[in-house]
């Protein structure tokens, strides 16, 4: 691990996956907005860099750590080939840099936590499970903090909501018949992500051992997430869990286990949604948004979408190869992508897309599970991706700085190491 001392390590670690889920953005005026999360990888880094005697002297760089170093020169090629088109291009757009480097920071960091010693599997499995219980204890918390803000607890929401969801503060505060809670990330959609990811956690671990306190956080985090009213974190948290739950192998037993589970669920699930159906109250309150997707093209979120979308392929179309650079000012032009899919292209072009796909699942070519644990762990981490890259259809979460924390976190489970990075004092060697 980068830092030597073990601690220290589960600290940082701990601190980080927290400050991903519970803290905010801070908008500074005339500059970019800061995150506690944006510091402790700042800190690390320094850790790193200035102080050998409570780092180690040289550190494991896997395979998507490279793969981030050659989106930086991507980054300023399509840059460059947006100034070519005329389109407004200034120093500010090198701000990108700086959510390139956290994640190479964070990346690098819960890698080297997870694989300190390659060779013990066993206390790799052991690690990776220490996080999963960070995740799943984080969720939780944000659970609470969204059956507060639905109820508006003694009044709180209107302490600190119009400061982290200015655009959500009317929903959430007065007598708003459907709230959409949004946690402490200040989006409702956004809030969905992590909490479906949190899902999938809590999933996975309960597939390796079954406790009966697990179903309980399971309903408390999934009750959550139907209060954000995002739709596609519905979608993908029961699209995630089937496949997770078919794709874990165990024993020859454990075919009957997941049977009776996908059984379990399923029931649960339909005895849930007629239950919520005819009750007039829950009804007006929940399902009536999800059950909008019935007739999509008449909805004005979706259609409002759609447009946007229109304009960012014609941007692509026009610069295929390279795209134009993500452009900071780029709203007035393009409006809001609302895809990420097409937001990558757009920005990066088709190389820009191949990159993604590479960084997604490269590691999946190149590394071979050497145990059953291994082999789960590549379901989860493959799960986990497949959620994601149905999220980034209508939304975005790798290119923000403040909704990748989690999913970063889980793409280092599962990596192979590529080569080594050293601070280089020799008096520490």
């Amino acid at each position: 691990m980068i830092i030597k001392k073990k601690n220290c390590a589960h600290f940082l670690a701990s601190a980080l996956i927290t400050c991903f889920v519970l803290t905010p953005t801070i908008k500074v005026p005339g500059f970019l907005g800061v995150r506690l999360d944006d510091l402790l990888a700042f800190l690390i880094i320094v850790l790193f860099l200035l102080t050998p005697s409570l780092s180690v002297n040289r550190i494991k760089l896997p395979l998507r750590g490279v793969l981030i170093t050659f989106l930086s020169v991507l980054l300023l090629a399509s840059i460059t080939s947006g100034s070519l088109e005329g389109l407004p291009t200034n120093i500010m757009d090198l701000t990108k840099y700086i959510w390139l480097a956290k994640m190479l920071i964070v990346y690098v960091f819960f890698f080297n936590f997870i694989h300190t010693d390659i060779t013990d599997l066993n206390s790799i499995q052991s690690r990776r499970i220490l996080l999963i219980n960070t995740i799943i204890r984080v969720a939780l918390i944000s659970s609470i903090i969204c059956f507060a803000q639905y109820v508006n607890f003694m009044g709180l929401n209107a302490y600190y909501i119009p400061f982290i969801a200015p655009t959500q503060a009317t929903t959430l505060l007065g007598d708003y018949s459907t709230p959409r809670v949004v946690g402490m990330i200040g989006n409702p959609n956004a809030q969905g992500y992590i909490l479906a990811l949190s899902f999938l956690a809590l999933i996975y671990k309960e597939l390796i051992n079954h406790s009966k306190m697990n179903v309980i956080k399971g309903f408390i985090i999934f009750v959550a997430l139907l209060m954000t009213l995002s739709r596609t974190s519905l979608v993908i948290t029961l699209v995630g869990s089937l496949i997770l739950i078919l794709l874990y192998t165990k024993n020859k037993n454990f075919v009957y286990i997941k049977l009776s589970i996908l059984s379990l669920l399923s029931f649960a699930l339909f005895s849930l949604f007629i239950f919520i159906q005819q009750n007039e109250v829950l009804y007006n309150l929940i399902l009536w948004r999800f059950e909008s997707l019935a007739n999509i093209m008449e909805d004005k979120s979706f259609i409002t979408r759609f447009h946007g979308w229109v304009i960012n392929i014609k941007f692509f179309l026009d610069n295929p190869i390279l795209g134009v650079g993500p452009i900071p000012r780029g709203t007035e032009l393009f409006g809001t992508a609302d895809n990420e899919w097409l937001y990558f292209a757009r920005s990066y072009g088709a190389l820009g897309l191949i990159w993604l796909l590479l960084f997604f699942f490269g590691p999946f070519l190149v590394l071979r599970p050497k145990s059953k644990d291994e082999k789960n762990v590549r379901f989860f981490v493959f799960t986990a991706l497949l959620m994601t890259m149905i999220y980034m259809i209508p939304a975005g979460v790798f290119t923000s700085s403040s909704l990748n924390g989690l999913l970063i976190v889980i793409l280092a489970f599962y990596d192979k190491n590529h080569c080594y990075i050293t601070n280089n004092n020799p008096e520490y060697n």
